[in-house]
C-alpha cells in the first residue's frame, strides 16, 4: 500500500464502492496525513479505517473501536474540521 493519498485516490475509491462524494477531498486528504504521522500509519491506512473500519492491528475488539480506536477516529474528525477553520 502506497504511503501517499491523494484527492483522486479518495474521490476514485469512494465513487466506485459507494457512488457520490460527499466530503470534502481537500479536508480529508489533508486529516489522513496528519492523523498518519501522528500514530505511526500511513495516510491509506487511515483513510481505510476511517470509511471502511478497516482494522490496524489494536483498533479493533470484537468488532467494535476499542478507546484507540475511537481516539483515532476523534482525532480525524479534530483535523477535518480544523482544517476547514483555516480555509
Amino acid at each position: 500500500m502506497s504511503k501517499t493519498i491523494s484527492q483522486k485516490y479518495i474521490k476514485d475509491y469512494i465513487t466506485e464502492n459507494y457512488g457520490e462524494v460527499r466530503h470534502d477531498l481537500k479536508r480529508m486528504a489533508k486529516a489522513c496525513r496528519i492523523v498518519a504521522k501522528i500514530y505511526g500509519y500511513t495516510p491509506k491506512q487511515i483513510f481505510h479505517f476511517m470509511i471502511e473500519q478497516v482494522s490496524l492491528g489494536n483498533t479493533h475488539s470484537y468488532g467494535f473501536n476499542t478507546a484507540y480506536g475511537r481516539e483515532i477516529r476523534e482525532e480525524f474528525n479534530t483535523q477535518y474540521h480544523e482544517f476547514y477553520k483555516q480555509i
